[in-house]
Formats: structure tokens, C-alpha cells, sequence
């Protein structure tokens, strides 16, 4: 597969501290050198999820996932080695060479896909600025004259201007070397399916660049300019392989460092207002690339903040963008509370109508959800009757049982008991009778809770393939060595005398022993710890990860003991696969060939392997 060089592995591993990353995830708790969580990859009530900086390694004591930050990344992101990589070199600030890609494998050609299509939409991010630059009198200009954006706000957001005609996109293109197949796949042309025909997609539009978590432009959003479009108000990018609208928020790369700082974030509904909202001096904004927000979205902002701001627009679109908002941030016991804009605007018409100031105050008057939800049902007209009344507690309850965290529902709940006037006795126990109605649709579903909210999948659990195929004893025996050569720098030197060590299985235990034993060779037993975890990043191993973070699970008295057993273990396992190996050769072979069998066999039991 296409490698990065591993020197820039290495530099990303140094920088990236994985108890910084995954703390930008989920919410860790020190647990006297280590930290504690609950875990991300599964439901579960108490921490069972551990992470050790001192070998920078996490493993679930629930679930059995474990590894180093790179692991970590990749299941939690649903990423290759490559991508991960990149990822977290883009967070710590490790450039990566652009020439790293090598021939051979199945991964190269799709990552030379992506690498052209994120040329491709670099170039045309370009070649966009520069038509609005060079037409001033155009369309695309004067529609920016009247939302009063400056230019310095049109560089920094990379809006630019679509020509008008059906193929000045694809002329541009050929002239840069692109084939027509690959702005089909970028989304820069579109193919009609029944005569072939290809023409310019976003044809006379003004243009929104759309950058990944990078950086990176991956594709573009574009507003017609007419009155009544005949093809929608905006056109994006289609679906690509660096195009996924689902996993990308507007503005991002913008509003990361803003976020971090203030652990919040605000959402809008589109770019104006994202862009409206930064001039107003709030860069910590985004809005959802789509037609909605989704589960990817909400993860993406729990990795940098627990507090988030929604301003979507008081439409019924609107309002159901909340309510689906709300069904996703809950869960992650994040805070959530709701932007009104005054006279039912937008945030980029209440900035140019009514200033900064005026959008300052929106955003400190912010609401609970619980707040908003029930102004929703005033603004509905009903709660005039118990009825009514009944089915908005029902609404509110159903959004408190998205709270995992007892001590969150808790606080919740007497919020809740507060805003809508009811005694906190009448809420817990309408919440009770929900959780038992849950749980009695669960049982008639066979176990598939159809009236939960919808939680993101889990990541697969490790592959099968990750488990080595090697026997039992072996497997438990390294395993138990590898813990006690972590434990102890002498034990690690006599563990790589003995002649066992010569043959350790060739799998990731094997390959994880043999470095903590050649890093005590070379006098850095200190830095062996750090040597096995850096063989998780692709071939995970959760037992590993389980040796590296948790220390030596024997009392140190039996340490001798137990590594003197282990290497009696490797022996015999050894000279048992040899002795099958004979005997299954020994059934075909020539005359000849047995008695030299035969001999070796005798040799095994006279040295006493078996």
C-alpha cells in the first residue's frame, strides 16, 4: 500500500499525546496516573475505559478494544493507518511530503484518486476566485455588494463565481491535465445518463469552497443568482471520495482554534450565516454541509467541545433541525442551548439589518433546550388543556432519557421540573414509566430497541485476523512474558537470553515481546513500552494493548517463577508443532526420508523438548 515515510509516523506519534486526543473525544478522569472514561465504542454505565500516558496506550476492560492514538483514531473515525495518520498530523502540526505514495497494493490507487481529486478541487477553488475578481459588474458581485460582504471576508471564505457557460469548467480542466472521468468523479461536471453528454455543474453560481477537518478543499456549494432558479437554489458538490456532506461542517478548520479556546460552538444553517456570524465575532461557527445534521457531525464537535450554540432558522425546517440536533448532542452529555433570533430573521440578515451587537445579544441569550421546548408548545398554542399539557411532558421526557449520565438526568430533571412548573415527584415518575415502556418494547422486539433514539453503529470489533494462530499455551505464555519484561528491565535481559526468545511466533505478541526485549538490548528498556504500542497502529491486538496499560498482574515474588514457566511453555509448545510437522511429513515421505525423520524425532525426546 501507499506508506507515509515513517519518520513522519513517528514524528506525528511524538506530538500527538493520546491522552489530548482521545480527551477531545470523550470526557477523561484522572484516575492516579492513568485516566478513565466511559467508553466510546461501547454502552456501558461504569469506566471501564483506561488510558496510560506514560506508554501512551488505551485499552476497555468492557469491550476489549486497545491501542495507541493511531488505533484509536481509526475506529473511531473509520479510518485507514494512512488517513488516521494524516488526520492527526493535520491536529499537531506535522506537514506531510506530498511525494510519500508507493506503488503496489490495493490502497495506492485509491489514494491517488484522492490526492488528484483534492488537486482537482483546489484548482477550480482558484479558478472560481479569479472569475469573481475579474467581474466585478457581474452577477455574482453585485449579489455580494448587497449582503455588504468586504473582501477580505470573500478571500478568507474562498467564495468565488462559476462562468456561465456549459463547458468553460471542463476547458479549464483539460487545460490542467484533469481527464473528464476524473471532474465527473470530483463533481466539477456532470455525465447525462442517457445521451452521455457532459457539461459544467455549477454553472453560472456563485461558489463556496468546502473544506474537510484539514483543510483541504473538497468540493463546493453554489447559489443561483436567479430569481427562480430553474435547478434549485443551491447545487453542491455530489458525493465523492473526499466529498462525504455527512462528515463535514462548514467552516470547520476556521472555527477549530475559537472552539478549543471557549469549548463551544455555535451551528447555523448555511454559509452566509456561518460567515455573518464570524464578522459578528463568533469564529467558533459552522453550519452542517447538507440538507441536515447528522450522527458524524455531532461526533466531530464532541471531540473539541461539550457545549454547543444552535441558530437555525424559526421555519419548520428549522425547528425539526433542532429537534434532530437535540436527539444526537444529547446522548453525548453534551450541553445544548438554542440562539432565537429576534423577528424569526437569520443570523446574517440580523447582522446586516442590526449589527454585531445585535447578534452578540442573541448568542448571550441563548435558552436551555428544555427552555425553547417549551416556548415551542406556547408558541403552538397548547397547553391550554392537561391534555396538552401531558403530551409536552411526554416531548420533554423522551429527550431526558437521551441523558446516559445519571447525574446529568438528575440536574436535568429538576431543570426541567422548574421550567415547566411540575413537581420534580410527577417528572421522575413519568420517566419511569417511559423507561419501562422502552423496556417492554425491547423484550417484544427481540432485543432491537425500536423506539430508542438512533445511536451511531459501533466501530467493528477488532478483526479476527488480529488474534494470532498460535496454541493456547504459546499465546498465553508470550503474553505473560511480555508483561513481565515490561515489569522489569532484568527479567527483560534474561528473557532475551534464553534461547525460547529466538522463537517467538511471528505474530503481533511475538513482534511486541521482541521490541520491548531489542529496546532493553540497546539500553532504552525505558522506551520499551512505547516500541510494542508502536505496532498497534495497524495490526491491533487487543490482549497486547491489555499487557502494555495495565502493568504485570503477577505479585513480584513469582516473577522468576512465572517467566521461568512461560519459557518452558514456548519450548514445549515449540518442539510440539516441530513433532507434528515431522509426523505429518513423515506419512508421504521416501524410504529415505523416514529414517532422517525418524532421527529427528529421537532427537527431540532425547533432548527433552517433549
Amino acid at each position: 500500500m501507499g506508506r507515509i515515510p515513517e519518520w513522519v509516523v513517528e514524528e506525528v506519534r511524538a506530538r500527538a499525546d493520546v491522552v489530548d486526543i482521545i480527551g477531545s473525544y470523550v470526557s477523561l478522569r484522572r484516575a492516579g496516573n492513568a485516566w478513565t472514561a466511559r467508553c466510546p465504542f461501547h454502552n456501558e454505565k461504569t469506566p471501564s475505559f483506561h488510558v496510560n500516558p506514560q506508554r501512551q496506550m488505551y485499552y476497555c476492560f468492557g469491550c476489549g478494544r486497545g491501542g495507541d492514538v493511531f488505533r484509536f483514531v481509526m475506529e473511531r473515525e473509520n479510518l485507514l493507518f494512512p488517513d488516521a495518520v494524516e488526520l492527526l498530523a493535520s491536529r499537531v502540526g506535522v506537514v506531510i511530503p506530498e511525494d510519500h505514495s508507493q506503488p503496489g497494493g490495493n490502497a495506492a490507487p485509491n489514494r491517488n484518486i484522492r490526492n488528484r481529486l483534492y488537486a482537482l478541487n483546489e484548482e477550480f477553488a482558484r479558478f472560481f476566485e479569479r472569475t469573481l475578481a475579474q467581474n466585478p459588474d457581474g452577477a455574482a458581485a453585485r449579489y455580494l455588494a448587497t449582503r455588504q460582504l468586504p473582501p477580505e471576508m470573500i478571500r478568507q471564505f474562498r467564495i468565488g463565481a462559476a462562468p456561465p457557460g456549459w463547458d468553460d469548467c471542463l476547458r479549464y480542466g483539460r487545460g490542467l491535465g484533469f481527464s473528464e472521468d476524473e471532474m465527473v468523479l470530483g463533481g466539477i461536471l456532470r455525465r447525462n445518463d442517457e445521451s452521455g453528454r457532459i457539461y459544467d455543474h455549477f454553472r453560472d453560481r456563485l461558489t463556496f469552497a468546502i473544506w474537510n477537518e484539514r483543510g483541504d478543499v473538497v468540493g463546493f456549494s453554489a447559489r443561483s443568482l436567479e430569481t427562480k432558479p430553474e435547478y434549485g437554489k443551491y447545487v453542491n458538490t455530489p458525493e465523492t471520495p473526499v466529498f462525504k456532506k455527512g462528515q463535514l461542517l462548514y467552516a470547520l478548520p476556521f472555527a477549530r482554534k475559537a472552539m478549543q479556546e471557549q469549548n463551544c460552538a455555535i451551528l447555523c444553517e448555511g454559509q452566509l450565516d456561518t460567515i455573518a456570524m464570524h464578522r459578528a465575532g463568533f469564529p467558533q461557527t459552522m453550519a452542517p454541509q447538507g440538507t441536515g445534521f447528522t450522527a458524524d457531525q455531532s461526533r466531530i464537535l464532541n471531540r473539541y467541545v461539550d457545549r454547543v450554540l444552535l441558530a437555525f432558522d424559526a421555519d419548520n425546517a428549522g425547528q425539526k433541525a433542532i429537534r434532530s440536533a437535540l436527539e444526537l448532542l444529547l446522548p453525548l452529555e453534551m450541553e445544548v442551548r438554542i440562539i432565537r433570533i429576534p423577528g424569526g430573521k437569520d443570523p446574517d440578515e440580523l447582522y446586516r439589518n442590526n449589527g454585531p451587537e445585535a447578534v452578540a445579544g442573541a448568542v448571550h441569550s441563548a435558552v436551555s433546550w428544555i427552555e425553547y421546548l417549551r416556548d415551542t408548545w406556547h408558541h403552538r398554542g397548547g397547553l391550554d388543556s392537561p391534555a396538552e399539557q401531558g403530551r409536552m411532558l411526554a416531548d420533554a421526557v423522551s429527550l431526558l432519557l437521551l441523558l446516559e449520565n445519571p447525574i446529568q438526568q438528575e440536574l436535568y430533571l429538576r431543570e426541567t421540573a422548574r421550567v415547566l412548573t411540575i413537581s420534580e415527584k410527577s417528572l421522575a415518575a413519568e420517566i419511569a414509566r417511559q423507561k419501562r415502556q422502552r423496556q417492554r418494547s425491547y423484550a417484544g422486539s427481540g432485543g432491537q430497541n425500536q423506539t430508542a433514539a438512533a445511536a451511531p453503529a459501533d466501530p467493528p470489533a477488532p478483526s479476527p485476523a488480529a488474534a494470532p494462530a498460535v496454541p493456547p499455551q504459546m499465546r498465553t505464555a508470550e503474553l505473560t512474558l511480555l508483561e513481565l519484561a515490561l515489569a522489569s528491565e532484568e527479567l527483560a535481559r534474561q528473557i532475551a537470553a534464553a534461547p525460547e526468545s529466538e522463537h517467538l511466533p511471528d505474530d503481533t505478541a511475538g513482534r511486541a515481546l521482541n521490541a520491548v526485549l531489542a529496546a532493553t538490548i540497546n539500553g532504552e528498556h525505558a522506551e520499551a513500552g512505547a516500541a510494542a504500542a508502536a505496532l498497534l497502529g495497524e495490526n491491533p491486538d487487543p490482549d497486547v494493548a491489555r499487557c502494555l496499560i495495565s502493568g504485570c498482574s503477577y505479585p513480584e515474588k513469582q516473577w522468576k517463577k512465572a517467566a521461568a514457566d512461560c519459557l518452558t511453555a514456548l519450548r514445549e509448545a515449540d518442539a510440539r508443532r516441530s513433532r507434528e510437522k515431522i509426523l505429518a511429513e513423515l506419512r508421504q515421505a521416501s524410504p529415505a526420508r523416514q529414517l532422517e525423520l525418524l532421527a529427528e524425532l529421537e532427537k527431540l525426546d532425547d533432548t527433552g523438548k517433549m
